[in-house]
This record gives structure tokens, sequence and C-alpha cells, in this order.
């Protein structure tokens, strides 16, 4: 049976570095939950917590309506996959799936029933006679991935399992967790630093930054519409242009340095005539124009990459962005070549340039 984990006001600190400093937040009954941020924000400090490893210097920490921060880690019925496997290498596939169980007293039949169903759901069950050193990298992420399942924990978590393997198997790896997880129906807290692995795994995502949540929302919310501007440059490329909002008729206008205007329908009712703003613009949400009402750029690189090609340019500005085009049907632009770009004004982000917090109106 799924569990909800409700984490409530929680701070920790090491010494005088406080590392979690408040945080919030409701993790849902079955759904695949990802802690986001670059190293050291306090989301693996915050997976530690859950699971009993570390303690918890203020607020609580509930599993249903029961609250486990004095709850010994051995009496928290969670099951963990660490970054390194952790999987003892003197033992079969089969012994380590079976440690958990015999340290629960699992009488035999059942513990085989379990070990059995387990191999099968991880697609490892031609392997349950080798040792780990006779396995792949992937291969050995299933055996712990089966070992933390096979003693029906309440919450499954999961500390960057994917960062020792190489770029394809992470790709493999991501796909079978995220199958494997939906199968069982277990309530799992997923951390890692990797934004495309969390887009592609996550029912949601928490992006942490210096010990706060910075949003947290379905991975096309966040993506498409961040908080700020560090999630907005987090989470995929983003460029940063530097503009403001002009008010002509009581409608916002976004006006850039060489006198590029666009009319926005996305802006919150609040923005002020002359505020200064950072536009966020994906690669792909620059359009190259033969329009002189745009900006102007000079191709500095390019990168020709089968599907599609990037241009780095230098707008008159002297800002520099990325800008990336289909390759189908389009010739591939020169360096040194003079440039003409527009933007595709739905798409694009706006922050307040003093507070970094978007400009953008709920639902946009």
């Amino acid at each position: 049976m799924s569990v909800s984990i409700h984490i409530d006001n929680v701070m920790k600190k090491f010494g005088e570095e406080v590392v979690l400093k408040g945080l919030s937040l409701d993790i849902r009954e079955g759904e695949l939950f990802t802690l986001l941020g670059p190293s050291g924000c306090g989301k693996t400090t915050l997976l530690r917590m859950i699971i009993g490893f570390n303690s918890i210097d203020q607020g609580k920490i509930h599993i249903n309506e029961e609250i486990i921060n004095d709850i010994p880690v051995n009496k928290r019925n969670m099951g963990m996959v660490f970054q390194n496997y952790a999987i003892f290498p003197h033992m079969t596939v089969e012994e380590n799936i079976a440690f958990g169980l015999k340290a629960k007293k699992i009488e035999k039949k059942e513990m085989q029933q379990r070990i059995d169903e387990i191999l099968k759901v991880v697609k490892i069950e031609h392997y349950r006679k080798k040792k780990p050193d006779k396995l792949s990298g992937g291969q050995q992420q299933r055996v712990a991935l089966a070992r933390a399942l096979v003693i029906h924990p309440t919450v499954l978590l999961m500390d960057e399992p994917l960062s020792n393997l190489d770029a394809k198997l992470r790709i493999e790896m991501r796909n079978a967790i995220r199958q494997i997880q939906q199968k069982v129906g277990i309530t799992t807290v997923y951390v890692t630093h990797d934004q495309e692995e969390a887009l592609a795994i996550s029912d949601r995502i928490a992006v942490m930054y210096n010990g706060v949540i910075q949003q947290i929302g379905k991975p096309e919310e966040i993506y498409s519409r961040p908080n700020n501007l560090f999630v907005a440059q987090f989470i995929g490329t983003s460029n940063a242009i530097h503009g403001k909002v002009l008010v002509k008729d009581k409608k916002p206008v976004l006006s850039f340095e060489n006198g590029y205007e666009v009319m926005l329908q996305t802006l919150h009712e609040e923005v002020r005539d002359q505020q200064k703003v950072i536009v966020s613009v994906r690669p792909q949400e620059f359009v190259i124009t033969q329009d002189e009402e745009s900006m102007e750029g000079v191709i500095e690189s390019t990168m020709f990459l089968g599907l599609n090609t990037h241009y780095f340019i230098q707008l008159s500005s002297g800002e520099q962005v990325e800008v990336i085009q289909d390759a189908e049907n389009n010739e591939i632009l020169p360096e040194g070549a003079t440039i003409r770009l527009k933007l595709k004004a739905d798409k694009i982000n706006i922050f307040d340039a003093e507070t970094e917090m978007t400009l953008i109106k709920a639902g946009a």
C-alpha cells in the first residue's frame, strides 16, 4: 500500500552551517518525486533525514499521519538504493537480495517466493547465481533495486543511483527504474543533479538551491514556466537577455536596447512601466528572420548536430546567446554572418531584474 510523506518546516545544521532552512513539502502516494539541484543544495541531506541516517534539528516528517522523527532506521521499513550500489561482492545476486529478508526473519518459503518475484520484476532472473563482478553496471544497479524492493518497504529512496553509469546505460536504466516504480506502485523519493534525468523520470520535481525549495511542479511546468531565474537557468539551456517593460495604451510591451519590441499577453497585471527585466529565452525560442523589426547579431560559431544546428551569436547589445534551428531544409549559416532574430512571445519567460522572480501570470 502506498503512503504519503509530509515534510513540515524541517531544518538541519552541520556545525554553524544551516543546510536545510525550514523546508516543507508533500509527496503523494505512489508518485516518483525527485529532489533536483546542484551539489551542496541539501537534497541528499533531506533524503537521509527521511530514512533516519541524519537527525532532524527542527520540524517534523510524517509518513501518512505518523511522525517518524524518533523512529530508528531499522523500524522505518524503507528501502534505499545508493550511488555506489553497496551490494556485497562475495555474495551471489540471490544472496544479496535475500540479505534484508534474513534480517527481517522471513521464513524460507516466503523468502524464495519474494526473491523469484522481484528477480522477474527487475529482469535479472538469469543472473541469480552470479556474483557482482560478473555483472555490468546496469545489472548491478538492478540488484541494488531488487534488494531495496524485496523487503516490501513503504517508501523507496534513491540517491544519485545512475551517476556511475555511462550515458547510454543511464538512459536505459532511468527508463527501467520508471517502469519498475510504476509497476510496483511504491512512493519513491529520487535524488539527482541531472536535469534531463529528472525531467524524464519524475511525476513531480522539487528544484532545490542553498537549502531552499525554489519550485515544485510537474516536469513540463518547471521547464516551461520556471518560478525564478535560477530555475530557468538550471533546467535545460536558457539565454538571459536584459530589457525593460513599457506600458503602452495600458498594454505591456517588452523592449530591448536596439529598439526591438515584443507585444506580450503573458505578463501579470502588476508589471510597471520602465520596469527592468531579465528575459529567459531557450535556444529553440528564437526565430531567424529577415524582418528589420528584430534583434541583430553576428554568428561567432556554428555546431551542426544532425537534426539541428546550434548557433552561438553575439547580439548588438554585447550579450551572447545560443540559437537552435531545425537542420531540415535550412541552409547552415556561416560564421561571421550577420543574423536577425525574433522571439516566440508566448514561450519566453520574464523575470524582475532585481528580485529575479517571474513576471508571468499564472496559467499563461
